[in-house]
């Protein structure tokens, strides 16, 4: 039966040692700092709705502690024209990275 030698023992533990330290230092430095929220909004333009959408993901990110938000692509932008409580509305969903 064949037994580990102290080299191959020392040496795969060193291995092993500088994998964990790579990753340990590695990590922090490839991790994100800013998260993704998603806000909806109404309104009877669609720039109101719009903003109504920012303003909700914005408040959203500040119970978190972001404040400095950014949006990340387009607003998407619904047309509704039976709404019980106001007929013709828009209504928006945005997306925004906040850091």
């Amino acid at each position: 039966m064949l037994r580990p030698t102290r080299r191959t023992t020392r040496g795969s533990l060193l291995v092993a040692g500088t994998a964990a330290a790579l990753l340990a230092v590695a990590a922090p430095a490839t991790a994100s700092t800013a998260s993704l929220y998603c806000g909806a909004g109404r309104g009877l333009t669609a720039g109101a709705a719009i903003q109504g959408a920012i303003d909700d993901a914005q408040v959203s990110a500040s119970g978190d502690g972001r404040f400095e938000c950014e949006r990340v692509g387009d607003p998407q932008i619904f047309e509704v024209f039976d709404d019980p409580n106001f007929g013709h509305i828009f209504r928006a969903s945005v997306t925004m990275s906040c850091a």
